[in-house]
């Protein structure tokens, strides 16, 4: 098990200025554009991609959770999901590569600066993924 996880509300629709497409969750899109980058990303062993029924972001969907051991978690929304799967995986880099979970939001994808609504501390003596 890696010690980083990206978290996929698989229920989330798309935000309001976007259209459904084939008649598939937002959730089901960015799966169906981050898996495939996701299997050949050089970084893959260290961060797991799992799904949740919902994030409870229904007012800002298409909603992920990055989160890891000892570790800021972040609550990104208002994802456009066919086409921010790449932003996603910088994103987990940065992420990754960082001893705390902060990122400088100047940091951030440019795509993504504007969606991050939550960043939630790490529980004090716990391990958030242990």
């Amino acid at each position: 098990m890696a010690n980083h996880i990206l978290v996929v509300c698989e229920h989330c629709g798309f935000s309001a200025d976007q259209d459904q497409h084939e008649g598939l969750s937002g959730g089901t899109h960015l799966l169906k554009q981050l898996m495939p980058l996701y299997e050949n990303w050089s970084r893959k062993s260290e961060l797991d991609i799992q799904t949740v029924g919902c994030l409870c972001a229904c007012e800002r969907p298409c909603a992920i959770a990055l989160a890891g051991t000892a570790k800021i978690t972040y609550l990104f929304g208002d994802l456009p999901p066919l086409n921010c799967a790449a932003d996603l995986l910088t994103l987990s880099e940065l992420y990754i590569d960082s001893e705390d979970g902060y990122i400088l939001p100047a940091h951030l994808p440019k795509l993504l600066r504007s969606r991050r609504f939550a960043r939630i501390p790490p529980a004090p003596g716990a391990s958030a993924l242990a």
